[in-house]
């Protein structure tokens, strides 16, 4: 699984920290410039149609 992230977005921050107090570790953290409107791509947008942070993309890649 794949969990789509962004540094200064705060609902990112509260998911890993869920994280980290749960001790879910087999989650990769993928890094999305939101300044660079990396989340307004057509490639994110196919994961996550209302280009939000934080997305998850499940292993059968919905």
């Amino acid at each position: 699984m794949k969990l789509y992230t962004a540094q200064r977005a705060p609902n990112p921050r509260r998911v890993t920290m869920f994280m980290a107090e749960k001790n879910i570790t087999q989650i990769s953290l993928v890094e999305v410039d939101l300044n660079a409107l990396e989340h307004k791509g057509e490639v994110y947008r196919a994961k996550s149609p209302l280009a939000k942070v934080p997305a998850l993309e499940l292993d059968d890649g919905r």
